[in-house]
């Protein structure tokens, strides 16, 4: 009798055991199906958005925000992506870059504005489907080839302004933006 009773014991305590995991196990999976869901949800936002860049660079109708430069010494700096961009719409480019918060500058909001027409504009594809797209720009205050490298499936892309006058080459990381969906505010112009 005691042996009966200690299979049912033994029995019960392992029903038990299996029905308190279960809950476990259930919770665990919807967490993997969620965090599943959630990264397909984010490829697919990053292939519209990059969608939307690729059909606003082809209509020339664009802004690229930067939230980060990089200085030709390699120096870095966090910065504001409505105050440091690189407008492009048709034949005309904007290039402002404010590293500085003080609201001081030539610009009036820490920095350089300048614009200029694009002269030339060239458009590579590598075999990885990453895109460069290379405008230079020429103006009163600039004389630059601006480089945009956006890779395949995002929005995402480096700038480099490399200064066709001097060696003073900036490198900007950010978003190509279609200019509807951009918040900038332009600084005076030189």
């Amino acid at each position: 009798m005691k042996r009966f009773i200690l299979i049912i014991m033994l029995l019960s305590a392992t029903v038990a055991s299996a029905v308190a995991q279960n809950p476990k196990r259930e919770a665990r999976r919807q967490a993997a199906e969620q965090k599943n869901l959630a990264k397909r949800l984010a490829e697919v936002q990053d292939s519209l958005s990059y969608v939307e860049a690729m059909n606003a660079i082809d209509s020339m109708d664009f802004v690229f925000e930067a939230n980060m430069l990089v200085f030709k010494r390699g120096g870095t700096a966090r910065v504001y992506s409505n105050l440091n961009f690189i407008s492009v719409r048709g034949d005309k480019a904007l290039v402002q870059v404010s590293p500085i918060v003080s609201g001081g500058g030539q610009n009036g909001v820490g920095g350089v504005t300048v614009d200029g027409r694009i002269i030339n504009q060239e458009r590579r594809v590598d075999k990885r489907g990453n895109t460069t797209f290379s405008i230079n720009v020429m103006g009163r205050a600039i004389s630059a080839v601006v480089t945009f490298t956006i890779p395949e499936g995002s929005n995402s892309a480096s700038v480099r302004i490399s200064p066709n006058l001097n060696s003073n080459t900036i490198t900007l990381y950010g978003e190509i933006l279609p200019r509807e969906q951009s918040n900038i505010f332009k600084g005076i112009t030189l």
